[in-house]
């Protein structure tokens, strides 16, 4: 193998292990969230809202290193489809962290008054996202088609359960309609939760099309 292609392939490599790394920091920020949330306290969300900013830093530093790889080394059409597959899964990645920070203000706007008989139903439905989501990170480490098939069917439980919790935040505002605001922002708690799986769906969908693609 010539020189330049070892080369090519280990910085390939390393902008892999970037994304999933910074994958990885994003399941923590939203575990974060969550426990904020769910205990009322704010140091949690405040250290989520905080990392906002590195995850930005590693989602410019990931495309500046896919652009340098095109403009230097000129792919072939299957590296290409590569580094660009990766720049979209990096930006749903993005996208992820941001529902986490959504995720922590509105714990921190909802302090105090997160019903205490949903929090076992958000419990459950984070661990729902983060499974969906870590499981679109392993599908980009190592494509399965299996896997891939079923990230796409647990978009639709995911969905179900926000809905269900929705429905049953609708019951406590009709009772308690004094708590309307506080009661609202518990819905967009679970909705950036739903959102978390809404991501970790397009990743499947673009990796299922890079391989298809060849």
């Amino acid at each position: 193998m010539p020189s330049f292609r070892r080369a090519f392939d280990a910085e390939l490599t390393e902008l892999k292990a970037r994304v999933l790394r910074t994958g990885a920091e994003v399941i923590d920020m939203i575990s974060a969230a969550v426990e904020s949330a769910l205990t009322d306290d704010p140091g949690p969300a405040n250290r989520v809202i905080r990392q906002d900013d590195e995850i930005d830093r590693a989602e410019r530093e990931v495309l500046l290193t896919a652009a340098k790889l095109i403009m230097k080394e000129q792919p072939v059409a299957a590296d290409l489809r590569r580094l660009l597959a990766t720049l979209g899964i990096m930006g749903e990645i993005e996208r992820v962290a941001d529902d986490a920070v959504k995720l922590a203000k509105r714990a921190l706007k909802v302090s105090g008054h997160f019903p205490g008989e949903l929090k076992l139903a958000l419990q459950e439905m984070a661990e729902m996202a983060k499974h969906t989501f870590a499981a679109s990170l392993r599908l980009y480490s190592e494509f399965d088609e299996e896997l891939c098939n079923r990230i796409l069917a647990e978009e639709h439980e995911v969905d179900g359960k926000y809905v269900e919790n929705r429905r049953r935040i609708y019951d406590l505002i009709r009772g308690e309609p004094n708590e309307t605001e506080q009661l609202v922002r518990v819905i967009e708690v679970f909705h950036a939760l739903e959102h978390v799986s809404d991501h970790a769906v397009d990743i499947a969908k673009r990796l299922k099309l890079h391989w298809e693609g060849g």
